[in-house]
């Protein structure tokens, strides 16, 4: 079994985590953490849209500030522009801590700067949501279409201590100490073996954890590799590991978009198709919705998750989060978990039809 390096500081046993898909199985846990809390919640998404799930979100929200738990939402404020100067008073009338990550300024030019890309739910202390999905009826499915595919892991154990110290950072230290002061932990130990931690990548920290994660795994890869990717247009180095990977007959499957929310994103992986297929890469297409997952399994024993895309505005541009686990059990259920998926909505993609569709469209 090939060896992945946990930096020991930043790894967790005994926690207990579990996959949730968007739609009704992430939602339905989401407003159980929200009207189960007792002293603080913490929120961070790169889109919060005040359609119809973001009004059921935020009606839960203010339930729970009634109750007297205090509540932190943090946004970007380039993909959550629906919350606006003006809209950010719906939080606040209610007691709710709202902040607008890097807003955009738009005298003297337009200035984009880091985005936030995390998608974080941590209640308590003692649980955690973290993942690639948003608030917005394009996730939760409440609109009656099919949701976008994506995941989230449940978390609960000592691993909640980090996502605590992720969430701290980019929010006002006068916020917190006064949330904090009545503040009781409520730790939920399991006894399961999991080691994980939680990753980071912020290019202007130098933190590159999550990149560095993918390409060691897949150095070392010896068996199987899988990834989900939405928006896959990996650089020159990590082809190059990937193909080394096929090179020592690695059975690489890639479970890529039928459909995408970005126009110029599909035309330019279908330009990798011709080097996924010179490598032998088996090729599938989710059907059923647009996929915005990012989740990798390597040698059915380590999986990443979370807000990290395997491009680079993901590597230099944006704040992203993933939880790292090395468990083989865990990788084997997840594996399971991905099969079916491609079972009941992928397509895979041939070389002899992709070479015909190609021919035809030049």
């Amino acid at each position: 079994m090939a060896k992945y390096t946990l930096i020991p500081k930043q790894a967790f046993t005994h926690n207990s985590i579990r996959i949730l898909q968007s739609g009704q199985p992430y939602f339905a846990r989401l407003f159980q953490l929200i009207e189960e809390a007792k002293y603080i919640i913490h929120l961070q998404f790169y889109i919060f849209d005040l359609d119809g799930t973001g009004r059921l979100v935020l009606g839960a929200l203010k339930e729970a500030a009634k109750r007297g738990v205090k509540i932190f939402v943090v946004v970007d404020a380039y993909a959550s522009d629906q919350i606006n100067p003006e809209t950010s008073a719906e939080f606040t009338d209610h007691g709710i801590h709202i902040k607008r990550f890097s807003p955009i300024n738009y005298k003297g030019g337009i200035k984009l700067g880091r985005r936030l890309h995390h998608k974080i739910v941590w209640v308590d202390g003692k649980w955690a949501l973290i993942g690639g999905i948003n608030i917005a009826d394009k996730y939760s499915g409440f609109h009656g279409k099919e949701p976008w595919l994506d995941f989230a892991l449940e978390i609960s154990g000592p691993m909640c201590i980090n996502i605590k110290k992720v969430c701290d950072e980019v929010l006002h230290k006068q916020w917190l100490k006064q949330a904090y002061r009545n503040y009781k932990p409520e730790l939920h130990k399991e006894n399961l073996p999991y080691l994980s931690r939680v990753i980071q990548n912020d290019f202007f920290r130098r933190r590159l954890q999550i990149s560095a994660g993918y390409r060691q795994a897949i150095r070392h890869s010896h068996e199987s590799l899988v990834i989900v990717a939405s928006y896959f247009l990996p650089g020159n180095g990590l082809r190059r590991l990937i193909k080394r990977a096929c090179d020592r007959q690695v059975k690489v499957t890639i479970i890529l978009v039928g459909m995408s929310d970005v126009p110029f994103i599909k035309p330019a992986i279908i330009w990798l198709y011709d080097w996924m297929f010179r490598n032998k890469i088996s090729v599938y297409e989710w059907q059923r919705s647009v996929l915005h997952g990012k989740l990798a399994v390597v040698d059915h024993q380590w999986v990443t998750l979370g807000s990290f895309n395997l491009n680079e505005l993901s590597d230099y541009g944006s704040l992203e989060l993933n939880v790292e686990v090395n468990d083989q059990h865990f990788a084997i259920e997840t594996e399971k978990y991905l099969q079916k998926l491609i079972e009941e909505g992928c397509k895979q993609i041939q070389p002899e039809t992709y070479r015909k569709q190609k021919n035809w469209l030049i």
